[in-house]
Parts: C-alpha cells; sequence; structure tokens
C-alpha cells in the first residue's frame, strides 16, 4: 500500500468515483425534472383549453363534446361540480374517497389551477393532475386532466439504466487508465530511487534514463548531475589521497635516508654533511609549506577562512613583491621590471599578507618556469576595476592543461622534477584568494611563447562597495 503507483492510481479512481457518482446524480434530476414539467405543461394545456371550451356558451353540449374528446385521445379527465357531483369522467376508475381527496385538493387550491404530482388513488396509481375552472349554467366545477406518473417512472428506469452504464463504463475505463498513467508516472520515480540507492551505495556509475522534459525529466537531470559530480569528488579524492601521499612520502624519504647517513656517520667530508643538512633543512621547509597549504584549503573548504582586510597601497605592495623575487630572476640572468599607470596612493581594499602571498606565488611561478628572457609585471587601473598582469617568456603551457591548472596537486610538469618544486596547491589558493576579495584570474599560454596571468580586482574608489565579509 506504500507503493507511489497503488497510492497515485487509488487517488485517480477516488477522484473518478467523485467527479461520476455526482454526475450521474444530477443528469438523473435533470431529466426527472425535465418529464415532470413536459407532462404539468401538456396538462395544463389540456385543462386550460377544455375549460376554455366547456366556458364558451355558444357550443351545444359542451361536457359531452370534450368527454368524447378525451375518450378519443386516450386522455384521462375529470369534471367534477364544486359541491361533488361528477359531471364527466374518461378514462378514469376512481372511488368515492379519490373523489372527495380531489375535493380536498380543489378545496385547498381556493379554485385557482393547480398543479400536483402526488395524487395516489385507492388503487395505488400515482397521477399528475391539473385543474382549471369552469361554469356552466351558473355553477362552478373543474376540468381534470391526468397523466400517470408510470409512463414517467418508467423512462426514468430508463434513462437511470443508461446512466449506470455509462458511469460503470467509465469508471471502468477510469480505473484502466488510472493504472496505465499510474505505472507509467511512477515507473521512471521508481528506477530513479534504485538509481539513488546504487548510488549511495557506492556505485557511482549508474544513471537514470529519463528523457522527458518536464519535472520528472529535470529530477532525473538532477539525480545524474549528482552522481556525475559525486563521481568526480570521489575521483578527486582518490587523486588526492595520492598526490598527498606521494607529496608527502617524497620528503620524508629523503629526510629519513638522510638523517640514518648523519646519524651512522656516512659522510667523508664535512662539506658533504653539510650539504645532507642542507637537504634536510629544505625538505623540512617543503614539509611545513604543504601542512600549511592542506591547513589553508582545508579553512576554506569549511568556510573559516578569514581575511583581515584593510586599505592598502598597491603600487607599494607590488614593489614590495618584486624586490622579494628580483634575486632568484637575477640569478637565471632574467629581466624583471614593473610598469603601472596608477595614481600615487591608489590603494585597495584586501588582506596584505594573503594579497601579497597571491602576487609572490604568481611571479614566482613565472620565474620558475622561465630560462631565458624577461618577465614584465604591470597593473592598470580602470573606472570598475584594477588590472595585475604578470607575462613572462618561459616554457608556456598546453591550451588542454590551462583547464586543470587551478586543480589541486596539478602539475603541467608530469615528472614532477624537483627542479620545478612547489606542492601542487599554490594557484589553487591564488584562486580561491582572487575570488575571496571578489576578483578574478585568468591565465593565457602559448608553449614556446610564454604566459600571461590576469587578476582583475574591484576599484576601491567606494570602500563601501568594496568592503566584504572577513568571515567567508
Amino acid at each position: 500500500m506504500n507503493r507511489i503507483d497503488i497510492k497515485l492510481g487509488a487517488t485517480m479512481i477516488l477522484l473518478i468515483i467523485t467527479i461520476l457518482f455526482p454526475l450521474g446524480f444530477v443528469i438523473n434530476q435533470i431529466f426527472y425534472t425535465f418529464y415532470i414539467q413536459q407532462s404539468q405543461e401538456e396538462t395544463l394545456t389540456l385543462s386550460t383549453q377544455y375549460a376554455s371550451l366547456i366556458n364558451d356558451s355558444t357550443v351545444e353540449n359542451r361536457l359531452e363534446v370534450v368527454e368524447v374528446a378525451a375518450r378519443m385521445s386516450n386522455q384521462k379527465m375529470l369534471i367534477i361540480e364544486d359541491e361533488g357531483e361528477l359531471w364527466a369522467n374518461a378514462n378514469l376508475e376512481l372511488s368515492d374517497e379519490d373523489i372527495t381527496f380531489l375535493l380536498s385538493l380543489l378545496n385547498e387550491s381556493d379554485h385557482h389551477p393547480f398543479l400536483t404530482n402526488s395524487f395516489q388513488t385507492t388503487a395505488g396509481v400515482t397521477y399528475l393532475a391539473t385543474a382549471s375552472l369552469i361554469e356552466v349554467n351558473g355553477t362552478q366545477g373543474h376540468i381534470i386532466v391526468f397523466s400517470s406518473l408510470e409512463s414517467i417512472l418508467q423512462s426514468m428506469q430508463t434513462v437511470q439504466y443508461l446512466i449506470f452504464i455509462s458511469v460503470v463504463g467509465s469508471l471502468l475505463v477510469g480505473i484502466g487508465l488510472a493504472y496505465f498513467i499510474s505505472r507509467k508516472l511512477s515507473q521512471p520515480l521508481i528506477k530513479m530511487e534504485k538509481a539513488a540507492r546504487q548510488i549511495a551505495k557506492g556505485e557511482l556509475d549508474t544513471r537514470v534514463q529519463e528523457r522527458s522534459n518536464d519535472e520528472v525529466g529535470s529530477l532525473a537531470g538532477a539525480i545524474n548531475d549528482l552522481a556525475a559530480d559525486l563521481n568526480f569528488v570521489n575521483k578527486q579524492r582518490r587523486e588526492f589521497f595520492a598526490n598527498i601521499s606521494h607529496e608527502l612520502q617524497t620528503p620524508i624519504t629523503y629526510l629519513k635516508g638522510y638523517a640514518k647517513v648523519l646519524r651512522k656517520g656516512l659522510w667523508k667530508t664535512e662539506d658533504e654533511k653539510n650539504q645532507y643538512l642542507t637537504i634536510i633543512e629544505d625538505e623540512a621547509n617543503r614539509l611545513s609549506y604543504l601542512v600549511n597549504d592542506l591547513f589553508d584549503l582545508a579553512k576554506m573548504d569549511d568556510g573559516r577562512f578569514k581575511l583581515h582586510l584593510e586599505e592598502i597601497e598597491l603600487e607599494q605592495l607590488m614593489k614590495q613583491v618584486i624586490n622579494k623575487t628580483a634575486y632568484r630572476a637575477s640569478e637565471k640572468n632574467l629581466s624583471l621590471r614593473f610598469e603601472s599607470n596608477l595614481i600615487k596612493g591608489t590603494s585597495i581594499m584586501a588582506d596584505p599578507l594573503r594579497m601579497e602571498q597571491v602576487l609572490l606565488n604568481i611571479v614566482e611561478n613565472a620565474v620558475r618556469y622561465t630560462t631565458e628572457g624577461s618577465i614584465v609585471v604591470s597593473v592598470y587601473s580602470t573606472s570598475e576595476s584594477i588590472q595585475i598582469k604578470v607575462e613572462d617568456t618561459g616554457m608556456g603551457i598546453e591550451k588542454e592543461e590551462l583547464t586543470y591548472i587551478f586543480e589541486r596537486f596539478y602539475r603541467v610538469e608530469k615528472s614532477r622534477s624537483r627542479d620545478f618544486g612547489g606542492t601542487g596547491l599554490g594557484l589553487t589558493i591564488v584562486k580561491q584568494l582572487v575570488e575571496l576579495h571578489k576578483g578574478t584570474i585568468h591565465i593565457d599560454s602559448e608553449i614556446g611563447q610564454g604566459t600571461i596571468v590576469t587578476i582583475m580586482l574591484p576599484n576601491s574608489k567606494d570602500k563601501r562597495e568594496l568592503m566584504i565579509n572577513e568571515k567567508i
């Protein structure tokens, strides 16, 4: 009973019954009223015509003429004097009790034409009777025309039978349609329920084959999207654990290996010993950077990352970044220059430490992946935004690689050569930090031509427009 197709079918059948039975009752009443009104009009017309003929004094033997006319037309008719004297009777068999009852009806009608469909004779026959006032030789009476309700009831029985057949037939057809429609509507939902349970069990390749353009199709698409997203997240999680294990294993291996060498005194010269100590220090620093990056990403994912916003002078911040990276650029004989069209004192609302982290990461990447040529750091201001651009003449990035460049642990250098360093999380953190500052970051690159990184930040002419929540 808890199946949706049964509930849906039962609801549709109940709705059909709720419509059909009142409709059948109304139709029955309409036909019954129609037959009664038709009989009333006919008897009233006849009684009025007969009364007019009887009241016409120019016609001789008026009562006999009316009686004969009624007999010939098989019309039941009675002409009675107000005191109870029977003047004429056509096709009727009435007892004294019936006559007395008719007189009582006439008295209640105050000698006006009257209608009744409840006159029942002692023989058990029910009539609809219509009376009209007449006057014969100065004496008042009534002409009463009768119409048997038995014929009306027989006609109504035929109508009721047809209505019953129609209702039953409609009900059977409705039940069939309700079954078909409920199955048709519920099957996709049942399939989606099964698919959702399979997805919950970890079968993330499960898909719902539903191509309708209605809400059911939209729900199926949502379930498929959810399965695809879960599959992607699950894949990312596996890759994340694989990458993090690799990233952790490498420095740990170095630390264990060279610590073992030093502990056992397996060095030949003091310079060799210092070299081992330097490697241990570098790997410890690498491990510390990786843990810090992971901690920052975890806080960003959980919405616990806070920016400490303040108004900072952008050009001064850019120069600090240039000064910190100039030494490494000079070691590789690279030209590093800064260009700006900013008005002196131009400021932005930002977290100074995090914005410096963003710019240092981008400029250091440019230095790291450029072997010869130049690196140009430029900043331009428009009425709506401030644009920071870092352009190098390095090795470049394949077009298909650019789609994944901001993913965690993604490296363009597939060999994971330690000459290029990094934790594989730098650009991921950079992108999230830029977005937390209500900015955007975009990378364009060509193999052998170099790479251009563009950051767009809101212009801080109106500080109120630039203020963002410190708690994201």
